[in-house]
């Protein structure tokens, strides 16, 4: 009967501990980053930093149980770690409050982060390596090889990364969440003092001194195999919600995958070999490199995103199924995931924090995309899953990208031909997915593979041959804006979407360029109800909606990211706000929290204009963002709203909060003028003034809102996939 109870409970407590540990871990993630999103600005790179944060944290707690797996005695390490998770429970997050100060938003976030979970998160992010450590130790059937439970707990955190953002997000407010998690962290604290205590372990063995020393070299490389998925990850995310939104959905689904690589791979019977992987992951990295060559309009959204995830989970399952063939024995345990940590760690430090910096564009997700290809073993008989990965170099081995780099300068310069062909040739695109197959069917080696498709990505990513003449590309916390020239104007460019332009030597305009053609009519009747029109606009781009309005009107324009104010004042790129004639106060600041600033009832026209790339700010479009605006507005006040997305249908979400608030809404759709300079659009007018509203109607193609479908989004719930476009041009 007691050994029926040792092994009931080294069959289920020990993955059941590991498996509450990692939930809690991975619940708590998309929870701190909605909460942190309002206060900076809705952008992505809060994820980004959220995830450096979580990797140094892995890092540190895997430190921590290394240490305490050196400490000799069996009750040593024990005593330890009861006192570190007592100790935890008078600091438990019962509340996150972000608070803000100057500085760089990547420092303030982290500081905030650390200061409020970093203990309770300590004892949580321990629990993977120390508890596999802890069950080496006991007379359990698997002890010599505890690998197994790191499946467990990836399980656990896959399930609850999974369900956040379609049952616990959609269920449950952000203040229930969290005490939620403060619940279940008291339940894993039992549980784990359970599993410290009354298990007996084996008396104490220095295995470290006996064991072989682990060369350096294998610990680089599990350092770059953890580095490689771990920045690509980052990488997907940051391309995914750029141009969508920033929202736990598209945090989880790349993360989901990243995690279930780990349970792939660490299984006692993978479900997919290494062979498997190492044949198929040149043929599937063929879709999201056509991505790249073509370019993110030229694709729709939805195959476009699908095909990085599948390239980025492939990646991630060949680098991890290395990892566990690689892997040591248990007294190395501790070792072992030291180094997956580190990998995590350097790649969030990378992404997060280096390559805003380093590099104008986002260039760190290609760029990992090719060393990632240092991974698959090629040779001149085909690929080999146990190969390990060497670049020795070879006369031969060049003899492709020297070809590669040839045909693609040549075609570089095609466009410049008086043949109609060679141009089209150029446009489409033609001879990079050309050489693109070649590459993945004729590479004789990893190196050369790696040359050739170093080779292609600089001549499809870098500006020197791009056709467009770059004035300035910036980039920041906020993310990635470049202004360039094209047909005699100067545009703003935020990731893949046109934000506006100008021509150039251009007098001011009325402002009807643009996006900006539908509201025009609106504004001219604001002002002819009111001499001086107060009008506050959040998101300034290129400045031109300035020039809508008159000189006795006094505007405010908020804007968040101060390379996007430098290059709107640039007279040298863009002159709306020099030229144009009202009294304009630029406010530095998130719209949302500018806003909350103003007095009650100071403006007569409220403006939503503010997208990162075509990516919506979720906390914009809250029904406490519209109560705020509302607030904020006269009685007979105007709010409009540019809901012009490429990927989503945001007029429920409106008209949601609309209905809420007794207000009405009004719709309209801009068809686009190339000849005008004006794109299509789409907006929305949210007043109670129905006077004004029924003088809109009819004449200038609002319409009034009555469809019934609404989806209204709060501070603490809202869900995208409703408003997916699933069929995009």
């Amino acid at each position: 009967m007691g050994l029926k109870k040792g092994l009931f409970v080294y069959r289920f407590f020990f993955p059941a501990c590991l498996f509450l540990s990692a939930s809690l871990l991975f619940i708590i993630q998309p929870l701190v980053a909605k909460i942190l999103l309002p206060v900076y600005g809705g952008t992505p790179a809060v994820w980004t930093v959220c995830m450096l944060f979580f990797q140094a944290l892995l890092l540190i707690s895997y430190a921590y149980a290394w240490g305490l797996s050196r400490l000799k005695g069996i009750y040593r390490w024990r005593i330890v770690h009861l006192s570190l998770c007592l100790l935890s429970v008078f600091v438990l997050p019962l509340a996150f409050v972000p608070t803000v100060g100057e500085g760089a938003p990547e420092w303030l976030i982290l500081k905030n982060l650390f200061l409020q979970l970093g203990l309770p998160l300590l004892v949580v992010g321990a629990s993977a390596p120390l508890l596999q450590f802890a069950f080496s130790q006991t007379s359990g059937k698997k002890a010599a090889d505890p690998y197994f439970l790191y499946a467990a707990s990836n399980v656990g955190s896959l399930l609850a990364l999974l369900s956040y953002p379609w049952l616990v997000e959609r269920y449950w407010g952000v203040s229930q969440q969290l005490f939620g998690w403060n619940i279940i962290y008291l339940v894993y604290l039992l549980v784990l003092i359970g599993l410290c205590f009354a298990v007996s372990y084996k008396p104490f063995i220095d295995q470290h001194s006996k064991a072989v020393t682990i060369p350096l070299k294998i610990k680089a490389t599990w350092v770059f195999l953890s580095f490689i998925p771990c920045s690509l990850m980052l990488g997907v995310t940051f391309y995914i919600s750029t141009d969508v939104a920033a929202t736990p959905l598209f945090w989880v689904l790349p993360l989901a995958l990243y995690l279930l690589s780990f349970v792939i791979t660490f299984a006692t019977k993978p479900m997919v070999s290494l062979a498997w992987i190492v044949r198929n992951t040149l043929f599937v990295l063929i879709f999201p490199l056509l991505g790249f060559i073509l370019g993110a309009n030229q694709v729709q959204a939805i195959p476009l995103i699908l095909s990085h995830l599948a390239g980025f989970f492939m990646l991630a399952l060949l680098c991890h199924g290395k990892l566990v063939a690689s892997r040591p024995s248990s007294e190395k345990l501790t070792v072992f995931y030291f180094c997956l940590a580190l990998g995590g760690v350097l790649a969030g430090v990378f992404n997060g924090l280096v390559a805003p910096r380093l590099f104008a564009h986002a260039y760190e997700y290609p760029l990992v995309l090719l060393f990632a290809l240092l991974c698959i073993p090629i040779s001149r008989a085909g690929l080999h899953a146990e190969k390990p990965v060497l670049l020795p170099w070879s006369f031969k081995s060049c003899v492709m990208p020297s070809m590669v780099f040839g045909v693609l300068l040549i075609n570089e310069y095609s466009h410049l031909s008086s043949l109609s062909f060679m141009q089209w040739l150029h446009a489409q695109h033609v001879v990079e997915v050309m050489v693109l197959c070649v590459i993945m069917v004729w590479a004789r080696d990893t190196l050369s593979l790696f040359l050739s498709m170093s080779i292609l990505f600089v001549f499809i990513l870098m500006p020197w041959f791009k056709p467009t003449d770059v004035l300035t590309a910036q980039r920041n916390f906020y993310g990635v804006k470049q202004v360039f020239v094209e047909k005699h104007a100067h545009a703003l460019m935020s990731q893949s979407t046109l934000h506006g332009f100008q021509m150039e030597n251009e007098r001011p305009t009325d402002g009807a360029r643009a996006y900006y053609a539908a509201v025009l009519p609106v504004v001219q009747r604001m002002q002819g109800l009111h001499p001086q029109l107060h009008a506050m606009v959040l998101g300034l781009g290129t400045g031109i909606m300035a020039c809508q309005f008159r000189e006795e009107d006094l505007l405010t324009m908020v804007e968040i990211d101060e390379q996007v104010i430098d290059i709107a004042s640039n007279p040298k790129l863009f002159t709306y706000l020099r030229d144009c004639s009202p009294k304009t106060r630029i406010v530095k600041n998130d719209g949302r929290l500018a806003a909350a600033n103003e007095k009650d009832a100071s403006y007569d026209l409220l403006v939503m204009d503010a997208f990162n790339s075509d990516a919506i700010p979720v906390h914009l479009l809250t029904v406490e963002a519209f109560a705020l605006y509302k607030q904020k507005i006269t009685n007979d006040g105007v709010i409009l709203v540019n809901i012009s997305n490429r990927h989503l249908n945001v007029l429920p979400v409106l008209v949601g909060a609309a209905r809420r608030l007794d207000m009405i809404v009004l719709h309209k759709v801009q068809k686009g003028n190339n000849g005008l300079g004006q794109f299509p659009s789409e907006w929305a007018l949210l007043t109670t003034n129905e006077r004004f509203a029924g003088g809109l109607l009819g004449q200038l193609g609002w319409r009034f809102v009555t469809e019934p479908e609404t989806q209204l989004w709060t501070n603490e719930y809202s869900n995208l996939i409703p408003l997916l476009k699933w069929h995009l041009a």
